[in-house]
């Protein structure tokens, strides 16, 4: 009876090793250690990995950071790189793997949390790369397979997992070559406290990635302030003549829910009302800004819901009307100067959508002046350059001909200039002369590039 116990036992501690042949991947790692500086790291894995038992899954229920030497057989190489296993527990989906195995070399920092792993995990939370590591998640998670063992499957890996006391081992096979990973993973690395923090931050990125993906579908500047119109509507509504403006009131009663930037795009035609209603700036300049801004924040809505919808020529009138008719009442100046940088950077792009390629270029020449918007100006020029193969000497001529046609044209901030016989409106709290105008461009690192 005793000798059976001791026979179970055995086969319970091998089972892992003889559903993946384990004495395959031995033989091919010890052959490749053999000219590998990670050649005691192998057969250390190799000895312990005997000597591990069945995996349950409350065992991988959480994250846990360790390294994976990555084996490549036929080109007799082996990689050490920082591993990472993650668990969400929202969804339940697990995903295993190493980091940068494509780079040719790894940080210093890197190095030195390998080095840190292999002689002391336990001094591992002090280590600067360890602290931002532990929250690092992949794309690639997939729900793990229970059969005889604990198998992780994804794109291109199959993983088996097997512990022993603190310490999870597992095999990561690639599904397209003969390479495979050995991973090592100290279940006591991340402390108990800090894996409630490493969910938060999963939640946040799923939620950012959300928010993006929106972004990208729904566009919004005023995502934050959108819902200022419901409020303005609520202090028009309380006076006449607005109180008695049966389209308002209508209009105001299907605005029930919070805006934001996926349902405002029902109510164009609201918007498009509110920009005729007549208010009266210096009797509500102290009153309230949202009623101020409320002709502003529909008409940059309703161009962004265009620019959206692919609707360029429309979102084009409304960009100049949120631009030019209603400008953004902001008391520090500051926040009027971000949204019209943001309206002149926007009305590039839809002249790009438009095929006006002066425009298009025109528009991101005021946003050169380090105002704030310089960097994705220049970002969004060099590749204007390059996608429509624009000489650049071509392009110097034309700017340098432009500073002499600029034109203060109602003393309220708003300039316009001449770029290539196209007519390019922008606003600027800051007082501007051709020589000025002239020497803030000529000074960035673009139009010394041309």
């Amino acid at each position: 009876m005793k000798n059976l116990l001791y026979l179970l036992l055995f086969a319970s501690q091998i089972s892992f090793a003889q559903n993946i042949d384990f004495k395959k991947f031995e033989a091919q790692a010890l052959k490749v250690a053999k000219t590998s500086k990670h050649a005691d790291l192998i057969k250390s894995f190799i000895a312990e990995n005997k000597e591990t038992e069945q995996i349950t899954q409350l065992d991988l229920t959480k994250d846990y950071v360790g390294y994976g030497i990555v084996i490549n057989p036929k080109n007799n190489s082996t990689k050490l790189l920082p591993a990472k296993y993650t668990f969400d527990i929202k969804t339940r989906l697990s995903a295993v793997g190493v980091v940068d195995l494509d780079k040719p070399e790894l940080t210093d920092k890197q190095l030195a949390y390998l080095s840190a792993y292999i002689k002391n995990p336990s001094a591992l939370a002090k280590d600067e790369y360890f602290r931002a590591f532990k929250y690092h998640t992949f794309t690639n998670e997939t729900k793990l397979e229970k059969g005889d063992d604990l198998i992780l499957k994804d794109q291109n890996y199959t993983t088996y997992f097997t512990i022993k006391n603190n310490l999870i081992y597992a095999i990561g096979m690639s599904k397209t070559s003969d390479e495979f990973i050995f991973y090592k993973f100290d279940t006591k690395v991340i402390p108990n406290d800090d894996y409630l923090l490493i969910q938060m931050e999963k939640n946040r990125k799923v939620k950012w990635a959300e928010e993006s993906k929106l972004r990208d579908v729904f566009p919004l500047y005023h995502d934050v302030r959108i819902d200022d119109i419901r409020t303005a509507l609520y202090y028009l509504l309380r006076e006449e003549p607005y109180k008695s403006d049966k389209k308002l009131m209508e209009y105001a009663q299907n605005m029930r829910q919070k805006l934001d930037r996926s349902n405002i795009r029902q109510f164009t035609t609201e918007l498009d009302y509110f920009l005729d209603l007549k208010i009266d700036e210096k009797a509500w300049k102290f009153k309230s800004d949202e009623v101020l801004n409320l002709k502003h924040t529909s008409a940059h809505a309703l161009a962004d819901i265009y620019f959206g919808s692919a609707s360029y020529k429309l979102a084009e009138k409304f960009f100049l009307r949120s631009l030019l008719d209603f400008k953004l009442f902001s008391a520090g100046g500051s926040n009027a100067q971000k949204d019209a940088n943001r309206i002149i950077y926007d009305l590039s792009k839809v002249y790009e959508k438009l095929g006006k390629t002066d425009e298009m270029i025109g528009y991101l020449i005021p946003l050169l002046n380090g105002n704030g918007s310089i960097g994705s100006a220049t970002e969004l020029l060099n590749t204007y350059i390059k996608k429509n193969k624009i000489d650049k000497q071509s392009l110097k001529k034309e700017i340098d001909a432009s500073f002499e046609t600029l034109d203060n044209i109602r003393g309220d901030g708003t300039y316009t200039f001449i770029f290539n016989g196209k007519v390019i409106f922008f606003y600027s709290v800051f007082s501007k002369t051709e020589s000025s105008f002239r020497k803030e461009v000529t000074e960035t690192d673009f139009y010394k590039s041309l």
